[in-house]
């Protein structure tokens, strides 16, 4: 490899989770073509089916294989992590040669934020990619916590998590790194240098066009194309939530593993069914939760956002009700969701031999 390094600048898109990274990874995948025509390069090397290119973030986790994005990758063991290092870097190299009409490469994880808790695993992230890179831009979206907390409900709910009913609130209160904004935002800026970072609010009533790839474009400095993906990852409305709920314990699976696919697309299924808004939490409870991340959040502010007034984010909780909806499972919404479920399969003919559940379910559609 030459001593010039391919490209002048890295944009480092690190989520955080629940703002809308699959729609930009779909993006800038299904446009690669047309950003490389304008100088931007987004990888192929490291793109798989999942679209977040967990790749970047295996080789600089400390202990990979401990979690999802290390198995699915078959990383077992220190040495294991070190030969995916080497073999990615070689498969990057011979990548990067070929993109020499380049001089932008964007790298898009949400997994950055939510799995490189240390500085010394971001500060491995950037030797790593120093081999190509002269100088990093990070753009990371801040959500308001008690909106990017249900939403992560949703997700972990279709990851197979078993979550507490009877007490929402604890089960959102387990994770605070994902709501210590001030702590993520300082360990990026103390790698990569205030200058590098490009925070943003996630505030759809002010995006461009009321579009959420037309502000991540307008603020990676990338040209926007017609080619806009479909919304993913949406969250789950209450049939859904209850369903997936109840899934999870009539149907347990391990948490993040997709290999039982006719599992796996059962819940794809009802994800696209039954997308919406629930609402487990009361509008007191919303704020109550919210409420205890005001210093950390007056602290990202006037690191981040020192021109924007107090507080960082809206405090509008009108979307919420004034009494939590109801957490116990209707059969009706049941029946229903089976009818959706019929009503979206394929019919296929089946021989008469071999009988099959769905000739005992048309009553369901009476």
């Amino acid at each position: 490899m030459s001593s010039r390094k391919p490209f002048k600048k890295c944009i480092l898109h690190i989520g955080t989770e629940k703002t809308g990274t699959t729609a930009i990874q779909e993006y800038l995948k299904h446009n690669r073509d047309a950003l490389r025509k304008h100088g931007i390069y987004y990888p192929i090397a490291a793109d798989t089916a999942h679209s977040s290119l967990w790749e970047f973030v295996a080789i600089a986790h400390h202990e990979p294989w401990l979690q999802d994005t290390g198995r699915e990758l078959g990383i077992t063991d220190q040495a294991s992590q070190a030969d995916f290092r080497d073999t990615l870097r070689d498969k990057l190299d011979t990548e990067f040669e070929k993109a020499n009409s380049a001089d932008t490469l964007i790298i898009s994880s949400e997994h950055f934020q939510s799995r490189l808790h240390l500085e010394n695993e971001i500060r491995d992230l950037r030797a790593f990619l120093e081999r190509w890179a002269e100088r990093f831009e990070i753009l990371v979206y801040f959500r308001r916590q008690d909106e990017l907390a249900l939403s992560l409900l949703s997700t972990r709910l279709k990851s197979s998590a078993q979550i507490t009913l009877d007490n929402i609130l604890r089960t959102l209160n387990n994770t605070p790194k994902y709501f210590a904004y001030d702590e993520i935002y300082s360990r990026w800026a103390n790698v990569f240098g205030p200058e590098a970072m490009r925070p943003r609010v996630y505030a759809p009533d002010q995006w461009p066009n009321d579009s959420l790839v037309s502000d991540f474009c307008v603020t990676a400095g990338l040209p926007e194309f017609s080619i806009v993906p479909h919304r993913h990852n949406q969250s789950l409305n209450r049939q859904g939530f209850q369903f997936m709920h109840a899934l999870n314990h009539l149907y347990p699976n391990p948490p993040g593993d997709w290999t039982d696919e006719k599992r796996a697309e059962l819940v794809r299924r009802v994800g696209e069914l039954f997308a919406g808004k629930y609402y487990p939490l009361s509008q007191h409870q919303a704020i109550s939760f919210y409420r205890q991340f005001d210093k950390a959040n007056e602290r990202l502010r006037t690191m981040a956002f020192p021109e924007h007034p107090a507080p960082l984010f809206s405090e509008d909780f009108s979307q919420y009700p004034e009494e939590a909806e109801s957490l116990v499972p209707d059969f009706n919404d049941a029946v229903e969701v089976a009818v959706a479920l019929w009503n979206s399969t394929p019919t296929e003919k089946e021989p008469d031999e071999k009988p099959s559940l769905r000739r005992w379910l048309p009553w369901l559609k009476r």
